[in-house]
């Protein structure tokens, strides 16, 4: 998977649309602004598999996103990636079975039954 910043909104617009953040607080503009919206594109083709969203809620930095189904590998290697380049404690908050499993694969610990944690000092 190749990690880059957004190449095409308009592309970008209808992937969100098919593939919504379950939370369903952050807008298509919210998460379009963020300067740390990453993108994952097929290394073959190029198309739009993952996005993931760092943000910053209640005093913590938190990952968010939503990815193509039959990706969990290079969902792997995408979070832990974009960990690895931010120097601070990173959580999650999901109730999707998938993700949670996805999440403990990239090194995320359990705090409550939705919440994760991604201790910068990973190991």
């Amino acid at each position: 998977m190749i990690i880059d910043k957004c190449r095409d909104f308009q592309l970008f617009n209808s992937f969100f649309l098919e593939h919504p953040m379950n939370d369903g607080i952050f807008s298509f503009e919210f998460v379009k602004n963020n300067p740390n919206l990453f993108c994952g594109y097929d290394e073959k083709t190029g198309e739009l598999r993952a996005y993931i969203n760092i943000y910053q809620y209640d005093g913590n930095i938190f990952i968010s996103g939503a990815s193509v189904r039959k990706n969990m590998p290079d969902n792997i290697n995408f979070i832990i990636k974009i960990c690895n380049a931010f120097n601070c404690d990173i959580y999650a908050d999901t109730d999707i079975k998938t993700a949670k499993i996805l999440l403990l694969k990239a090194g995320f610990k359990k705090l409550s039954s939705n919440l994760y944690v991604r201790y910068k000092k990973y190991g």
